[in-house]
C-alpha cells in the first residue's frame, strides 16, 4: 500500500502519542439545531500558529489514512482530557472560525451563527498498527 509522506508522519504520531485528538469545526444555527454545516473535518492542530494549508494537508492524510482503513476517527467520544483541545482553543484557524461566523451572523438571513468545536480522536485500527511495523 502507497503512503505519503504525510501519511506516513500521522501514522507515527497517532503510535507514539497517549492521545491524538482531532475536532471537526461546524456552523450551527441558533434557532434551528439540526442546521450544521462543517466547515474543517479531520482537524489536527499542533501550534496555534498552524496555517490554513497545513491544518488542510494534514486534514487530507488522516481521511486518506482512514478511507484505507489504518486510522478510525472518533467522534462520539463523550469525556476527553481538556487539556488535549487547549491548542484548538487557541490557534488562529479557530479565531477564523469564531470571526467568519461573527460576520455571516450579521447578514440579513443568516442561517449559521454559532462557531462549534466537535471533539474526537484518531487512533490507529489493527492494519494501522501492522503498517507502523512496516515503516
Amino acid at each position: 500500500m502507497y503512503l505519503t509522506e504525510d501519511e506516513k508522519n500521522i501514522l507515527l504520531d497517532i503510535d507514539c502519542e497517549k492521545r491524538y485528538p482531532i475536532v471537526r469545526l461546524e456552523l450551527h444555527s441558533s434557532e434551528n439545531e439540526e442546521a450544521v454545516s462543517i466547515a474543517l473535518n479531520y482537524v489536527r492542530i499542533t501550534d496555534p500558529e498552524d496555517s490554513m494549508e497545513t491544518v488542510k494537508a494534514r486534514s487530507a492524510a488522516l481521511k486518506s489514512l482512514m478511507e484505507k482503513g489504518l486510522v478510525f476517527i472518533d467522534y462520539t467520544v463523550r469525556v476527553w482530557v481538556s487539556g488535549d483541545y487547549d491548542v484548538y482553543y487557541k490557534s488562529k484557524i479557530y479565531e477564523l472560525l469564531c470571526h467568519t461566523v461573527m460576520e455571516s451572523a450579521k447578514q440579513p438571513g443568516a442561517v449559521f451563527n454559532l462557531p462549534y468545536m466537535r471533539k474526537g480522536y484518531a487512533t490507529l485500527t489493527v492494519k494501522g498498527v501492522k503498517a507502523v511495523k512496516q515503516l
